[in-house]
């Protein structure tokens, strides 16, 4: 079947079509005012740096939350705060070990460090001797070091356990898992944020001298310090190393702060699954670029969506003009049941503004996307591409939630059902991404194509605007302006270098729930002069709740 005739919802159209269409869309939101995020004063002696996301690690190969074999988080008795024995059916026993008394501060990154309460953390780690219970062999029937807490309102939750080993391989760790509530806590694929706490060297050598208990660990921290960790290596564990106090005699005493991308109050994650996600979300410290996003609920089957997004942002620096702009996707199959997804990123060249020919996207990395709430997520990115470049952005949606909801319940709207991907199937490759927001109430949507002559250009040949508007509940039309944006800095907080001007108007009239036509007009910049009207498809099926 060719490409231009594909359409999602047609039932002879395979996945693998489906998804080759998909991974074509694109789109970047536009924010002019940047909101600055200050870090609150705390006087709870816990280490922070200016409220940062905490990195998201490996869960390693002993998690026990049911994704890598046993589910410890389903056994009555698992909320608690001594974790030192076993406990339900595994018994009492108790794995010896210099105590350890752990603080963890959960605080919210995109609300000035406001404590989260009522979010789960568990945490996980090996004995003295470097064995895990579950997994290890002769401690299989056991579950000692394993717990869970709730956050209460300053955000903590407090662990009495016993300072961790070092084996073969590893700097010294505690492993942990962050959920939305106790219910949540229930399944290794619902966890907000995975990561892990490196121990203090110096505290690790105290105790690690008592070779009697603690066995070969001291041996295993010469062969792996923290510089040669396979997972701590790459920053030094800067915001994952907790302040210590104590000695061998009396025990320690550990505290960390951690943040993450989540409001407070809002202890519930949405289910990816649903149509309520699509929109435009940003993080407001890097205002002028972000994401926009198009989830197809239960796209290939009950519980099976599909979520499709693009990432609308810039080249490195030295920031530039229109040369520098840059726009990836990403998309792939998501689960019910889940609030996050992993999704391969592609890029798009070698095509002309509004015109042939179809462009395919190349690979050039993966992205993981996760939803604290509504209104609130976190986006981290890995490129494949030989640049090096990976990190976590903080995510905010930019307008009013309309349909998305953290229960069962799942509303309609029939504004909002307009959102999503659009394009021209002779010009595949590039498009649109709309959102039509009836409570803002604005019409948003980004223009991902090229330049007029992009073909020859590489990726110097991307191009892409804005445009917002105002929209009335109902219109199914709205006229808006046009917006450029330059001199921005791939994921960096806005630069004085970087500017959004309007450069025409466009309006976009949607003819029912899968066509719609948008007639422009450039007036200024770079495109002044460029006129037309352009027919487009929805990509891929219909949401629920729209009315033609």
């Amino acid at each position: 079947m060719p490409e231009s005739k594909l359409r999602l919802h047609d039932p002879d159209a395979s996945l693998t079509q489906t998804v080759a269409l998909l991974e074509r869309r694109g789109f970047h939101p536009r924010r002019r005012l940047l909101r600055s995020i200050a870090a609150a004063a705390l006087s709870f002696p816990i280490k922070a740096l200016a409220c940062s996301i905490i990195p998201t690690e490996t869960q390693g190969p002993f998690p026990g939350d049911g994704s890598n074999g046993p589910n410890v988080l389903t056994q009555s008795g698992i909320l608690r705060s001594d974790i030192r024995s076993s406990f339900g059916s595994a018994g009492t026993a108790m794995t010896p070990g210099t105590p350890l008394t752990l603080t963890l501060r959960l605080v919210s990154t995109i609300d000035n460090c406001t404590p989260l309460a009522g979010f789960a953390i568990y945490i996980w780690h090996c004995n003295a001797t470097g064995r895990y219970s579950l997994y290890s062999p002769g401690a299989t029937a056991q579950n000692w070091l394993r717990g869970v807490q709730i956050t209460d309102a300053d955000g903590q939750v407090t662990f009495t356990t016993i300072f961790p080993g070092a084996y073969s391989g590893r700097y010294p760790h505690i492993h942990f898992e962050i959920y939305a509530g106790a219910a949540a806590a229930v399944s290794g694929s619902n966890a907000l944020k995975t990561s892990q706490l490196a121990m203090p060297d110096a505290a690790c050598r105290q105790v690690y001298a008592q070779t009697a208990l603690y066995g070969s660990s001291l041996a295993n921290l010469d062969a792996t310090p923290l510089a040669q960790d396979m997972v701590f290596a790459d920053d030094g564990a800067v915001l994952q190393t907790p302040t210590i106090s104590g000695s061998v005699s009396t025990g320690y005493a550990a505290a960390l702060e951690i943040g993450i991308a989540a409001e407070p109050g809002a202890s519930s994650a949405p289910d990816v699954d649903q149509q309520g996600l699509t929109g435009v979300w940003y993080e407001p410290a890097s205002s002028g670029q972000g994401l926009a996003l198009e989830v197809y609920a239960d796209l290939q089957g009950a519980g099976r969506g599909y979520l499709q997004g693009g990432w609308f942002t810039f080249d490195v620096a030295p920031a530039g003009g229109v040369d520098k702009q840059r726009w990836y996707t990403f998309g792939g199959p998501i689960l019910a049941g889940t609030s996050s997804a992993s999704l391969p990123l592609h890029l798009n060249t070698g095509g002309n503004f509004d015109a042939a020919p179809v462009t395919n996207g190349q690979q050039v990395g993966s992205v993981t996307i996760s939803f604290s709430s509504c209104t609130a997520g976190e986006f981290a990115y890995a490129f494949s591409d030989g640049s090096g470049r990976s990190g976590t952005i903080p995510i905010t949606r930019i307008t009013p939630n309309v349909t998305c909801s953290a229960t069962a319940n799942r509303p309609t709207n029939a504004d909002f059902a307009l959102s999503g991907n659009w394009y021209d199937p002779s010009t595949s490759g590039q498009g649109f991404i709309v959102e039509v927001n009836p409570n803002a109430p604005v019409l948003f949507f980004a223009w991902y194509t090229y330049a007029t002559n992009g073909a020859s250009l590489g990726e110097a040949g991307q191009r892409w605007f804005t445009g917002q508007g105002a929209y009335s509940a109902g219109a199914r039309s709205a006229s808006v302006t046009l917006y450029e944006t330059t001199g921005g800095i791939f994921d960096t907080d806005t630069p004085a270098t970087q500017a959004t001007i309007g450069v025409g108007s466009a309006t976009l009239t949607f003819n029912g729930c899968e066509s719609a036509t948008l007639a422009f007009d450039f007036t200024a910049g770079p495109s002044i002069g460029a006129t037309g009207m352009i027919a487009l498809t929805r990509v891929g099926s219909t949401p629920s709740g729209c009315a033609s």
